[in-house]
């Protein structure tokens, strides 16, 4: 397993944080690609209208390689779904609303996938105070934290249950006392900490 090959984790502290997510702002890409997404998210902050949903998509999945082949067909099930109002009062059942039920299917076996990674942005660019993103980077650093400290109590299928993902951060936030940043710093660090601690493995099988 590459949790047990890891490099030696520091301990999460805001003076940490600080400097991961300095070096994320400072990142050529990165930062610009962030910057690009928040313009469009104001430029187009509702889900009414599917030529905007599309637009937003496509970004995204652009940006992040979230792999939705069929952005047209998540586009008019975003638009099916109404979720406008429950991104505002960011209710977890958002995520799942948009991560399934879209009728996008794997060829092999024609099962529906589960966008649930790209769901969690869709909504974070929404309401970046109630959505925290989870991607398998962030999943590596909660895990390797949990084994090495006890932070919190959770199952490794928890992390893809939102309302839990969401516990599972403010138990990691409270163990190591972080209080200065913003959930989207938070997202930045795990990212981008996760990025380099659990380096993807390119090698041939």
């Amino acid at each position: 397993m590459h949790l047990r090959k890891m490099a030696e984790l520091d301990k999460p502290t805001n003076k940490l944080l600080d400097i991961y997510i300095e070096k994320f702002n400072r990142d050529k890409r990165y930062k610009p690609a962030d910057d690009a997404i928040v313009k469009l998210f104001k430029a187009f902050p509702k889900n009414d209208n599917i030529e905007d949903i599309l637009l937003k998509i496509s970004v995204i999945n652009d940006m992040y390689s979230t792999n939705i082949l069929g952005t047209f067909k998540m586009a008019e099930h975003i638009l099916e779904q109404n979720i406008d109002k429950g991104l505002k009062n960011g209710d977890a059942e958002v995520v799942h609303q948009i991560a399934k039920g879209h009728g996008i299917r794997t060829k092999r076996n024609n099962t529906e996938l589960n966008f649930y990674s790209f769901a969690t942005k869709y909504c974070n660019w929404h309401n970046q105070e109630s959505y925290a993103i989870y991607d398998s980077f962030v999943e590596k650093v909660l895990l390797a934290y949990k084994r090495k400290d006890k932070f919190s109590d959770f199952k490794t299928t928890d992390l893809k249950d939102f309302e839990m993902f969401r516990k599972i951060i403010s138990d990691f936030l409270n163990y190591y006392g972080l209080t200065k940043h913003n959930l989207k710093q938070i997202d930045k660090f795990l990212w981008i900490y996760g990025k380099e601690k659990f380096p993807p493995n390119y090698r041939k099988k």
